[in-house]
């Protein structure tokens, strides 16, 4: 996707100059962050607040919330009605930046949400008008039908990757009692790092993670997550605690991450009914109660006896807890730009 946003740069900036630019991809159903080009945007060391304030704390012009706008569209400026103090992000990273404000455009297109520009001006640059808002507001439509396009195809090549899904059987100290013919492929894919027993750090992390939830007592004994391959792809790891009479307590699969089916697996990974997976859907886009009622048509003593079944089957107390727990447990790592060599910021 970094050649898609570098396209859309190099054709914007020369008539909508700004000094920091990203351009976000988004998971269609959970409107999460799963990647970008963030060369231009906000430096390696203030992402983590950053993805803090969007995923947990929460601020205006949040992405669900733009998403769901006839225009999606907004400023910052506008919406902290002249007091730009009561905006973490502004004050932890816009301030520190020199911007003065920063204009977020959701991609999308009749069949959803694809992706995200975040632009910001420093008070070197006139402030953004209302040309430039409607402007930018064309570009929501045309820009999602091509990403979405283009996500499209990456989930196709992922699809039809010539490995098949790998698995690994550890016992109780991490040693591999079994691994599937294609195991080796997936295990020297993944990125260097020595979790024991010559595995990689994700494998040994994802199969530790799950044990711990199995001693805890927590209901889930399956947990995933994502890892970055030598090449560059996501591999999608799938662990699962099994009866020690098996002679081995945790299963690893490994296989190409699909990001158009992401949430469609958490779903069933949390064990959720249909109905809980409409819920959580609406919940991740930003609707209340009321509104989820209306949607789904049911009524608002439903919808919250859904939205506790939901909490329940993973881990949270609250809506903007599921979303953090979501973002945290399964998007992060391939979400959260890493330096390169040069220390320049890269997905």
């Amino acid at each position: 996707m970094r050649a898609f946003f570098d396209r859309v740069t190099e054709a914007m900036l020369p008539d909508f100059p700004c000094e920091v630019w990203a351009g976000v991809t988004l998971d269609p159903l959970t409107l999460i962050s799963t990647g970008g080009n963030y060369r231009r945007g906000v430096p390696i060391a203030l992402m983590p607040r950053m993805l803090d304030i969007e995923y947990r704390e929460g601020d205006v012009n949040h992405i669900p919330d733009l998403a769901r706008r006839p225009a999606p569209v907004g400023l910052l400026s506008r919406e902290v009605k002249g007091d730009p103090r009561t905006s973490p992000r502004y004050r932890d990273i816009c301030q520190p930046l020199g911007q003065r404000d920063e204009l977020r455009v959701v991609l999308r297109d009749r069949h959803g949400s694809w992706g995200a520009l975040v632009l910001g001006r420093s008070a070197d640059l006139p402030p953004f008008d209302e040309a430039e808002l409607e402007a930018a507001g064309s570009l929501a439509e045309p820009l999602g039908r091509v990403l979405r396009h283009l996500l499209v195809q990456e989930s196709a090549r992922a699809a039809s990757h010539p490995t098949a899904p790998g698995l690994v059987m550890l016992d109780a100290g991490y040693e591999p009692v079994f691994t599937s013919p294609t195991a080796d492929h997936w295990l020297g894919e993944l990125e260097s790092g020595n979790g024991g027993h010559g595995l990689p750090i994700a494998v040994y992390a994802v199969a530790a993670s799950v044990r711990a939830a199995a001693r805890a007592g927590e209901a889930s004994r399956s947990v995933t997550s994502w890892a970055r391959a030598r090449s560059r792809e996501t591999v999608q790891l799938h662990a699962w605690a099994l009866d020690e009479d098996l002679g081995a307590c945790v299963a690893v699969a490994m296989e190409p991450a699909d990001p158009l089916g992401r949430a469609a697996f958490l779903v069933r990974a949390y064990g959720l009914s249909p109905r809980e997976c409409a819920v959580a859907e609406l919940v991740f886009h930003g609707y209340s109660t009321q509104e989820i009622g209306r949607r789904l048509r049911l009524s608002p003593h439903t919808v919250q006896d859904h939205l506790k079944a939901v909490f329940d089957k993973t881990g949270v107390r609250s809506r903007r807890d599921l979303v953090a727990a979501i973002f945290s447990r399964h998007y992060a790592p391939t979400a959260t730009p890493r330096p390169d060599a040069t220390g320049t910021c890269r997905t």
